[in-house]
Formats: C-alpha cells, structure tokens, sequence
C-alpha cells in the first residue's frame, strides 16, 4: 500500500488558508427565490369592497279623480344593497342590488386609463339632464317627474352597454364634463334585437364660487324602442313584424341646478320628436300605420335649508305628450317638507301632489300624499 495520495492530501490541507468567518459574513445573501404568483394571492393583496345600501319606506294616500277610488298604501320603495371598489389602479367595479323588486340595478366595470376619464362596460343610470342622473337618495320630491319618466330615459332609468365619463380639471372656479351612454334600449336586465342602440348624453358646466354652486348643462337622446309587443305578446322582429310598434326619437333638454347654505334649485326643459311605426298583419298582409308627434315639458322645484336640517319643498310641473292634440296636458304642483335626524343619510319626507291636469289626460291619478323614510348605511 503507498502513502502517497494521503501525502498529497496533507499537504493540500496545510497550504490551504481556513474560511475567515467575517469575510463571509460580509458577503451578500443570495436572492431568495421568489414563489410563482397565485390567483389565492392577488385576490388577498387586491383592495378590499366598500359595501352599501339603503332602505325607503312609505306611506300614500291618493284621492281618486272621481271621488270613489281613494287608496293609501303602505310600501317598501326600496331596499338596496351594493358593492364598489378596484382590483386594480385602472380596474373597478360597481354592483347595486334592490330586494325590494329583486332585480339588479347597477352592474358594471369601469376603467380608468386616463385621469378624470371613466369608460364602464354594464349596467348603470343613462345620462340625461339633472333629475334622471342623480342618485334617488337626495332627491325630495319622492316622484319622477311627468317629463323625465316620459322623456329623459328608456322604459327605465337604467339601461345595457357601454359609456364614457369624462370630468376635467377645475379652471379657476369652473370646470366641465361629459357624459355619454351607448345603450340597448330596453331597460334593465333585459337585451333587444333592434338593429339601431340608443344614445344618451349630457355636456355640462360648474362654476363654484365660496359655497354657492351653479351648474348648468345640454343634453341629447336618440335611438329606436320597441313600445308595444301587440297581441301576442312576442318581439316579432325587425325584418319580419306582425303586430309590434316601434318608435324612433330625437330629445333634447337643458338643465340648471342652484346650490347655496340656504336653497337648492333645479329647472329643466326636454323636448322629443318622435315617429311611430304600428304593424298590423291580417290574412298574410302585413301594413303599417306612421305618425309624429313632438312632445314637450317642463319642472322646476327647490327646497330651502336651515341650521335644524330641516326645510319646505316645492316643485311645479307640466307636460304634453302630444303637442298637436288638445286636452292632453299633464300638470302637477308638489308641496312638503323634509327632516334630517342625520342630513341624507336618516330623514323623513313629507310630498303632497296637486293634479291640476287636464280632464281625460292620459296619466292624472288625482291629488296624493306621501310619507317617505329613508335610511343610508
């Protein structure tokens, strides 16, 4: 047996320096490793939802037209439920939920790829003029207007498809946005065949100056709406119809709001003219009846504002679905009064109509009362 490998290997070992413990201490730690992304993951590090929601409850009296067909009612208005937030900086979300129906209100995605721009994919309120736009929560009269309910909207305040919501920067003390909705037509949770989608939009302006706030703002609706199914029932199709009505229109509106420590006003102006197409189809023979017809009306309303969160409402109003036929006009006078245990979020509101409309008008219920409850969580 030699002893030279273990020769070598001594020798190896003598001249080889020992590991300085501090010189490796001083070294870098090596990277750690870092674990593949998880879908786990990014739904715990994504922001949290703001939930919301708020609950209406009232009661009402209505005087009949003839003097025999009083009612009063109780009724759970709304009862709605929603979530909002963002997945991410440009990504976010809105749901709105109402138990009172058992429909979806609000569903949509927004994304925010620019500042003080907003393009949402969904379900949400169109834009047209003041009252239709803004939130249920902070208006005091409790019922739509004849005009906006006739004119500024669909079958429904909410509608399918795709809008762009633009707000700019202030200069000075004004600033300016857009808003406009490419939608179905149809109303909410509901799809439609019709070739030709609907448009509502609103350009505006806001001058603030202390704690006064004027706005003011043009808005513009068109498109085709399927109005009645006729007999049976059925959407028969464009190309095919057998008995369905269908109108086309062009609406128009201006709008102002007021708001001041001691009164917020609202005014606004629509006018729509629309074309009419009613089949009929009789032993295979299909004809259509058009007709035209410009409709046109008008509110105005405000409330006052005190230091006891409390104060009168009023609002005026007139209508007329058909400018051309006499006896049509639809004309109502809203007074009351509101309190606020917590301003918005906790009040009651007290709205008393008065049906001034002409005898025969297509829409008169009489004069009626309201008492409103609303809390928002």
């Amino acid at each position: 047996m030699t002893l030279t490998p273990f020769l070598i290997a001594l020798s190896l070992a003598q001249t080889t320096p020992a590991a300085d413990p501090a010189a490796a201490a001083a070294q870098p730690a090596p990277a750690p490793v870092k674990a593949a992304p998880t879908l786990a993951g990014a739904l715990a590090n994504a922001p949290k939802p703001t939930f919301w929601g708020f609950v209406n409850a009232q009661y009402s009296r209505t005087e009949g037209l003839n003097g025999a067909d009083d009612t009063s009612t109780f009724e759970l208005r709304r009862a709605r439920i929603g979530a909002r937030g963002k997945v991410h900086e440009l990504v976010g979300y809105s749901i709105l939920f109402d138990g009172a129906d058992s429909k979806l209100k609000d569903g949509y995605v927004s994304l925010f790829a620019l500042p003080g721009v907003e393009v949402r994919m969904g379900q949400w309120k169109t834009p047209f003029g003041y009252e239709q736009y803004e939130s249920d929560t902070k208006l005091l009269w409790v019922n739509t207007s004849y005009v906006v309910g006739a004119l500024a909207r669909g079958p429904d305040a909410r509608d399918l498809g795709a809008g762009l919501l633009v707000q700019t920067p202030k200069a000075g003390p004004v600033s300016a946005e857009v808003l406009g909705s490419f939608v179905n037509g149809a109303g909410p949770n509901k799809k439609d065949d019709l070739e030709t989608k609907n448009f509502w939009g609103r350009a505006g302006l806001t001058l603030k100056q202390g704690a006064i706030t004027l706005k003011a703002g043009g808005s513009y609706g068109t498109g085709q709406q399927l109005q009645g199914t006729g007999g049976n029932g059925a959407f028969d199709g464009v190309g095919t119809p057998v008995d369905d009505t269908y109108f086309y229109f062009h609406t128009y509106g201006v709008d102002a709001t007021l708001d001041t420590p001691w009164l917020f006003a609202a005014a606004e102006l629509i006018q729509s003219e629309r074309d009419q197409s009613r089949y009929a189809t009789a032993a295979a023979v299909t004809t259509v009846t058009r007709s035209s017809r410009t409709a046109r009306g008008w509110y105005a309303g405000a409330y006052g504002k005190t230091p006891w969160n409390l104060g009168p409402i009023f609002r005026a109003e007139r209508f007329d679905a058909d400018r051309t036929a006499p006896g049509g006009r639809l004309e109502r006078y809203t007074i009351g009064a509101y309190v606020d245990v917590i301003p918005v979020n906790a009040r009651l509101i007290l709205n008393h109509e008065l049906d001034q409309g002409q005898t025969g008008a297509a829409g008169r219920t009489g004069d009626r009362t309201t008492l409103f409850a609303q809390v928002i969580f």
